[in-house]
């Protein structure tokens, strides 16, 4: 989370981005896939003995909660924006992290 706020703070100009998948928007999706299996990670090994569902669904609205903290951020940054269309990238991202991880660890969904 720390390193989104940082990234967030500076004007990036990646020439690679150029050749990337849905550019912008697939960096987003990645980035918080990955803070989405994290969160998911941190929440099951918290709270063992809640059912995954409820873990999975927390894990959801903390990293939807900072994509959405984090767009409001950028908006005060100069040289960055914020894009209803990158929060709609956070949630998929951070829904498909947690998917992932629940799908690989050894919590059953109950």
């Amino acid at each position: 989370m720390a390193l989104i706020f940082v990234v967030s703070s500076i004007e990036v100009q990646l020439p690679a981005v150029r050749y990337f998948p849905f550019r912008d928007k697939g960096i987003h999706f990645l980035e918080y896939l990955v803070l989405g299996w994290l969160c998911s990670a941190a929440s099951s090994r918290t709270w063992p003995s809640a059912l995954a569902w409820r873990t999975a669904s927390f894990a959801v609205f903390v990293a939807v909660l900072w994509g959405l903290s984090d767009e409001i951020h950028q908006a005060w940054v100069p040289g960055r924006s914020s894009e209803v269309g990158d929060v709609v990238a956070d949630a998929l991202g951070a829904l498909a992290g947690t998917v992932g991880w629940h799908l690989f660890s050894n919590r059953t969904v109950s």
